[in-house]
């Protein structure tokens, strides 16, 4: 087994308080109590490194999260006709779409269960059903139907 590397950081005590000092670069990890230190001096030609400064929330991307803290759903083209498009999941999409999904989810999964209980054999129509580009065609068409209901509803 293979010893660990050594730590980037120690702690030593100066003036009667411990500090923890950055092996790499000798300096104090934080700056001591007190005490504020100047800006690292920027080199020519390079923009200014601005990750640190943001704040987190900053960080993530604005694809996955609008302003308002509604999640944001880029479409992708084996259910959208349109797509790609970007759909914001608010309370509106919520009211008109959520409640209907619930429910066909629950009706798809106790429709499955006794189909898988019961008639096993059944399980293969609905593959042999998406097999059809006229069957996958008419879904897709569906889907982007009540895509477009609740992007003109936002």
């Amino acid at each position: 087994m293979t010893a660990m590397p050594p730590s980037r950081y120690k702690v030593v005590e100066r003036g009667r308080r411990l500090v923890v000092i950055d092996t790499l670069t000798g300096r104090p990890a934080s700056p001591e109590h007190g005490s504020v230190e100047a800006p690292a001096p920027r080199s020519r030609g390079k923009p200014p490194s601005t990750t640190g400064t943001r704040p987190v929330e900053e960080l993530a991307a604005r694809r996955i999260d609008d302003r308002s803290g509604a999640a944001i759903v880029t479409t992708s083209p084996l259910y959208d006709l349109k797509a790609p498009r970007s759909i914001v999941l608010d309370d509106r999409f919520n009211d008109r779409i959520g409640k209907a999904i619930g429910g066909w989810m629950i009706g798809l999964f106790s429709g499955l269960g006794f189909a898988i209980i019961f008639f096993p054999w059944l399980m293969v129509v609905p593959v042999i059903a998406l097999l059809q580009p006229k069957v996958r065609a008419a879904i897709r068409q569906w889907i982007t139907s009540r895509l477009d209901e609740v992007q003109a509803a936002s």
